[in-house]
């Protein structure tokens, strides 16, 4: 026994609207939501990323001082070790 009326069933069979029949959704044009789009701020994002740790690496491996300074030498010190 079916809820829905009798006309509904012969109206949506009649305009060819199945359960299983994909409702077309309109294209949008807009650039914001296109493959190319997602591309380029994909490419941006990793160069980004990249860039910084490259950046981070020439630090240290140019700039960083990576020497210990000397540790204090203490009088009436007993040597640990």
């Amino acid at each position: 026994m079916s809820l829905a009326p009798a006309g509904a069933a012969a109206a949506a069979a009649a305009n060819g609207a199945n359960k299983d029949e994909e409702i077309s959704v309109p294209k949008s044009d807009s650039f914001f939501e296109t493959k190319t789009f997602r591309l380029i701020s994909l490419f941006i994002y990793m160069a980004g990323i990249s860039g910084l740790g490259m950046t981070l690496a020439m630090y240290y491996l140019f700039i960083w001082d990576s020497r210990m300074p000397p540790l204090p030498e203490y009088k009436h010190a007993h040597h640990v070790g």
